[in-house]
């Protein structure tokens, strides 16, 4: 890291690794092209301020840098945009441990998301124990979904009593969200639309 400007240099290696732990190249340039330079334009005004005041050169610093890491710190944990797609598809929260995901976005006419993932069981299991969801009335003895709903996904996991969960928030409005799993809890196909 050159001698010069430690803040500067500090805050753009923190957000390049930021853009790249996305995993998304819009995300990621986003958080680049936008994010970054008013970050920066923000050190800079504090910078302006805390040189005026005569403030020692450890204390600009720490208040230059410390916003840039609780911000980059934020936007690591909101994740690219599967995740945010996830959020807005389980009403704010998310199950820990998602891995082996699959997921299919459009945004063409209406906003639709098929998602199929494997996660914590426990902790989807106490998501779907609480409103917005609730467990349907309707339940089939098979999937309604297949694998061509997830793009890469070879072949749904074998499964031992489907259990259909529902959004209840969206029953009366314009848009569906239906979540189903096994018994265990061990995997989650979830489809979520509104127009």
């Amino acid at each position: 890291m050159p001698p010069r400007f430690p803040v500067f240099w500090a805050t753009l290696l923190l957000f390049v690794l930021l853009a790249a732990s996305t995993r998304d190249a819009f995300v990621g340039g986003f958080h680049l092209i936008i994010i970054l330079p008013l970050v920066l334009l923000g050190q800079w005004c504090v910078r302006w301020v805390f040189r005026r005041f005569r403030s020692p050169v450890w204390l600009r610093r720490s208040a230059m840098l410390l916003p840039a890491l609780i911000l980059a710190g934020s936007l690591f944990i909101t994740g690219g945009r599967d995740t945010q797609a996830l959020r807005v598809a389980f009403a704010g929260n998310i199950p820990a441990g998602i891995h082996d995901l699959h997921i299919q976005e459009d945004a063409w006419t209406d906003y639709v998301v098929k998602a199929y993932f494997r996660c914590d069981p426990a902790s989807l299991r106490a998501i779907l124990a609480r409103p917005p969801f609730t467990r349907s009335d309707y339940q089939p003895d098979h999937l309604y979904f297949t694998t061509t709903d997830f793009p890469g996904l070879d072949a749904l996991p074998d499964f031992h009593g489907i259990i259909t969960f529902e959004r209840t928030d969206m029953k009366n409005s314009t848009g569906r969200c239906e979540l189903q799993t096994d018994a265990t809890f061990s995997f989650a196909c979830i489809v979520y639309a509104v127009d």
